[in-house]
């Protein structure tokens, strides 16, 4: 069951009871506008200036800790976020868009602007580390929202844990406990077995699924149960 409306937080309706068309609140729309608007301009270039792109956007592991040295690059550091940006086909792209929109937009309301933006950035980094650590010697390209979609999954599940509010019982712990290890079975499973890959039509980063929804869990974990609502 999904909370009820709080009358004492936010603006009132818009006069005649009338809703506004997209309710989304402002973090989850700047973060669907900004993942459209780099899936347009991958697109839009062609030849240098698309290689230029994506090798300065895409997580590259060779690029993010070149070879003999000992620290990661700067560039490197910023691909843990903005490879999350970026995205295969419409397919995959519409895929993370539908989470995020459905799974972001109910964290947001729960932790507020700016926390809900930090989880992002944290669960997209998260998902490329975890996939970067599990490479096994071999070069890694990663792009797309799914570590950090994930994530965002993650933390939406430690407010279904809550309920919502201290009268949460047993059955919808009980649901959110099965919603964690359906999630998560299917993850390992469609990874393992080379069926993801094939429904893709391109690899799968299964791993970075596993640290994106890990890392949102344990950062809503640390965030705390205080809701906020946002608009």
């Amino acid at each position: 069951m999904s909370p009820q409306p709080d009358p004492s937080y936010g603006p009132p309706p818009p006069p005649g009871g009338r809703q506004p068309m997209f309710n989304l609140p402002p973090g989850t729309m700047w973060l669907t506008l900004a993942i459209i608007v780099a899936f347009g301009i991958e697109n839009v270039l062609q030849g240098e200036a698309w290689r230029w792109f994506f090798a300065n956007f895409a997580f590259v592991s060779s690029i993010f800790w070149p070879p003999g040295s000992a620290w990661p690059s700067v560039s490197g550091m910023l691909s843990l976020v903005t490879h999350a940006f970026l995205h295969g086909d419409f397919m995959h792209l519409m895929l993370n868009l539908g989470f995020l929109l459905a799974f972001g937009s109910f964290v947001e309301r729960n932790v507020g602007l700016i926390p809900y933006l930090l989880l992002f950035v944290v669960c997209a980094a998260a998902g490329a580390l975890t996939e970067f650590a599990f490479r096994g010697g071999r070069e890694l390209v990663l792009i797309g929202a799914s570590g950090a979609v994930y994530g965002v999954t993650g933390a939406a599940v430690r407010f279904m844990f809550a309920g919502a509010g201290p009268g949460a019982g047993p059955g919808q712990r009980k649901s959110a406990l099965s919603f964690v290890l359906v999630i998560m079975g299917l993850n390992v499973v469609l990874g393992l077995s080379g069926i993801g890959d094939f429904l893709a039509g391109a690899q799968v980063g299964w791993k970075a699924h596993a640290g994106g929804f890990v890392a949102g869990l344990l950062c809503a974990l640390l965030i705390g149960g205080t809701r906020r609502r946002v608009h």
